[in-house]
C-alpha cells in the first residue's frame, strides 16, 4: 500500500520537519496550510472526504499558538483551532463505507497535566492544565475522544508530547530557550532568562520524536500516550553544559516567570514504547555539547 501521509500546520516549524523527514523514509507527505503556495496545499481540501481518504495518516500539527501568544490572545484556539479540528473530524466521519479512512495523529502537549510531582505522570494522570494553550489542547483532545465513540471506524491517536528542543528558536518568542543558551555562549551575549532557571522538565529532541511519529503510523496505535524522553533537565542544567564547553559563565539577565509556565514536567513514556517498541536513543547532554563547537 502506498504510504501517503497529509501533516497539517505546513508553515509551522514541525510540520516542515516531519515532511522532510517522513519523504527520505520513502512516504509521501503532503502539507496543508491556511494559505497555499510554495508548495502548501489548503487545509480546508481536507475538508472533502474523498481527499481525506487518500491518504494514509493525516498528522494534525496545526495550531495557532504556543503558551507565549495564546496568553496574549485568550480564545484564539477556540476560534481557530477547535473549529478546524471539528471540520477535520466531520470529514473523516463522511467518508464513505469501504473507503479507506486514514489515521489521525494529534500533536497534544504534556502541558495537559499542568505540574507534576516527582513521580512521572502516566496517561491515567489527573490533568491540571495552567495555560490557556493546554487548556485548549485538552479540549481538542476531548473532541477526539468523543468523536471515536460516534464512529468506530476512525483510528484516533493523541500524543501528549514533552518539550521538543532541536527545532529553530523563534526570536519573539521566549520560548524555545536552547538555541538562545548556544547563540549567547557562541557569541558571549546576555541570555534572557525569564524566571530562575529551576524550573524541571522533560526534553526530548527532535529526531527521537520524528521516530515516535514514524512508529506511531506505522503501528496504527490508536489511544492517548506520553511522548517524552524519561529524562527532565532544568534550564540550569543546561546553561551549566553550556558554561563547561566555553568554560566560562554565561552574563545572564533574569525576568519575572511566567505564571502559566509549568515548573515541574515529569512523564512515562512507557505504554507508548511497549504499544510501538520505540524508545528515545539520543543523549540530550551530549547532544548540546555538540551544538557548543
Amino acid at each position: 500500500m502506498e504510504k501517503r501521509i497529509a501533516i497539517t500546520g505546513g508553515r509551522g516549524r514541525l510540520a516542515g520537519v516531519a515532511a522532510v523527514y517522513f519523504r527520505q523514509q520513502g512516504y509521501e507527505a503532503t502539507l496543508f496550510s491556511r494559505t497555499e503556495g510554495e508548495g502548501m496545499r489548503l487545509l480546508s481540501d481536507l475538508f472533502d472526504p474523498k481527499i481525506m481518504s487518500s491518504f494514509t495518516a493525516l498528522i494534525h500539527a496545526a495550531w495557532s499558538t504556543v503558551p507565549f501568544t495564546s496568553e496574549a490572545d485568550p480564545g484564539r484556539e477556540e476560534k481557530e483551532d477547535l473549529p478546524l479540528l471539528k471540520n477535520i473530524l466531520e470529514s473523516l466521519h463522511q467518508i464513505e463505507q469501504g473507503a479507506s479512512v486514514p489515521q489521525l495523529i494529534f500533536i497534544s502537549s504534556a502541558a495537559v497535566y499542568g505540574n507534576q510531582k516527582s513521580e512521572p505522570a502516566t496517561e491515567l494522570a489527573l490533568c491540571k492544565p495552567l495555560s490557556g494553550y493546554a487548556r485548549a489542547k485538552l479540549s481538542a483532545e476531548k473532541l477526539i475522544l468523543q468523536a471515536a465513540v460516534h464512529e468506530p471506524r476512525l483510528k484516533l491517536a493523541i500524543l501528549r508530547v514533552t518539550n521538543l528542543i532541536g527545532l529553530p528558536s523563534n526570536e519573539d518568542i521566549p520560548q524555545g530557550i536552547l538555541p538562545k543558551i548556544v547563540e549567547a555562549a557562541k557569541n558571549q551575549q546576555t541570555l534572557q532568562l525569564w524566571g530562575d532557571g529551576k524550573c524541571s522538565k522533560d526534553y526530548l529532541w527532535i529526531d527521537d520524536f520524528l521516530e515516535a511519529l514514524k512508529a506511531a503510523v506505522e503501528t496504527s496505535v490508536q489511544g492517548i500516550f506520553n511522548i517524552g524522553s524519561g529524562k527532565v533537565f532544568s534550564l540550569l542544567d543546561f546553561i551549566q553544559i553550556a558554561e563547561e564547553v566555553i568554560q566560562q559563565p554565561l552574563s545572564i539577565k533574569h525576568h519575572p516567570r511566567y505564571p502559566w509556565d509549568v515548573t515541574c514536567s515529569n512523564i512515562s513514556s512507557a505504554a507508548f514504547s511497549e504499544a510501538t517498541g520505540w524508545n528515545p536513543q539520543i543523549n540530550i547532554a551530549q547532544k548540546i555539547r555538540g551544538l557548543m563547537r
